[in-house]
């Protein structure tokens, strides 16, 4: 995994999903389901913060259930 997926799949309209609350009131960690440039299927994890800024927690290949739901 690349820094330069991630960026790709951020830049190519992911599809967001809430997955939890976070440590911090207000700071929530989402998950971004899309598609690099080339086609890799990503999973992107990250902490939305109060002043705005994404921090990347995780990214790796979507599951064959995530591809699954994302397909469709």
């Amino acid at each position: 995994m690349e820094t330069y997926e991630v960026i790709e799949v951020i830049e190519n309209k992911p599809r967001f999903q809430w997955k939890e609350s976070g440590y911090k009131l207000g700071e929530d960690v989402y998950a971004a389901f899309g598609k690099t440039n080339i086609g890799r299927l990503l999973s992107i994890f990250f902490v939305y913060t109060q002043d705005r800024r994404a921090i990347i927690v995780s990214a790796r290949d979507m599951s064959d259930k995530e591809r699954k739901k994302y397909v469709r």
